[in-house]
């Protein structure tokens, strides 16, 4: 199960790691960080909704899960709105350099809150992903400390998102309806927010169905993916492993963007690596 819990989230990583190339591509038609936020979760909870049905999967939930599910809902919901107001502020590196802190906030979490104890590679592990995010960070061009402190606290919202997932058996439900659930609240709360911001003053071609559907169905592999890695391997292990999405953003924002790798990127890759391998090579 732990090998299957790494393969999950490391794929969902990935998938991850693709949603940014999208996310600039619907920035550059127009469409605002709730527009995008709405979208992505409405879609994709039409789709698990119908997987679902299909599937005659139960919708019932014990009444003691509403309220975590709710909590969920609001930090996955807050992290996209977070994010990508950032990306408004400074380079979208930096801002997701500073997102992917996220394992340090759920460590915190687990350690303080839910009195976790973590082994020797656990926290090597760690520290090596993180300075791999710093090498990651453009410090002469961060400029704005609005955009830094919305990246950071969208970070800590994800961070709350996984340890909820973990700690409040959420993912014991089906996948599809849990996606199905998340996506239904996020839906409702992005839609009444654009209405009052006129974020729905928007234009549609085949070119922006295309990268929304495309940004639909990473973000789709990402979500339940990783609910179902963090099942099996917990939130911990989970988080660092989802360090393989910065790794996706710049071989992406590479090749796609012509966006230029820094020597100081590629070192922050290998530290990411060896913290993982970390991981990996611990004995159970």
């Amino acid at each position: 199960m732990r090998e299957k819990g790494i393969v999950l989230t490391s794929i969902s990583a990935i998938a991850y790691g693709l949603v940014p190339l999208f996310t600039v591509y619907l920035m550059d038609a127009s469409f605002d960080a709730i527009s995008i936020g709405f979208f992505r979760f409405f879609l994709m909870g039409l789709y698990t909704f119908v997987v679902a049905l299909l599937t005659r999967s139960s919708f019932k939930m014990d009444k003691s899960m509403w309220p975590s599910l709710l909590l969920a809902a609001i930090g996955q919901c807050a992290t996209i709105l977070l994010l990508n107001v950032s990306y408004e502020m400074i380079p979208v590196g930096n801002a997701t350099s500073l997102h992917f802190m996220y394992p340090i906030f759920v460590s915190l979490i687990l350690y303080y809150y839910y009195r976790n104890q973590f082994s020797k590679r656990q926290v090597i592990a760690l520290c090596l992903s993180v300075v791999g995010i710093v090498f990651f960070m453009d410090i002469s061009n961060m400029g704005n400390l609005l955009g830094m402190l919305l990246a950071l606290c969208s970070g800590f919202t994800y961070a709350m998102y996984m340890v909820l997932l973990e700690k409040h058996h959420l993912t014991q439900l089906s996948s599809s309806v849990l996606t199905t659930y998340l996506c239904l609240i996020e839906s409702v709360v992005l839609f009444v927010l654009g209405l009052t911001q006129n974020s729905f003053s928007i234009s549609f071609d085949a070119n922006i169905v295309f990268y929304l559907i495309i940004l639909v169905g990473f973000t789709l592999i990402g979500q339940l993916f990783l609910q179902k890695g963090t099942h099996y391997i917990g939130a911990a292990m989970a988080s660092l492993f989802c360090l393989f999405e910065p790794l996706t953003s710049l071989i992406s924002g590479w090749i796609f963007l012509g966006d230029p790798v820094r020597i100081m990127s590629i070192i922050g890759c290998g530290f990411i690596c060896v913290g993982i391998m970390q991981i990996m090579t611990r004995k159970e």
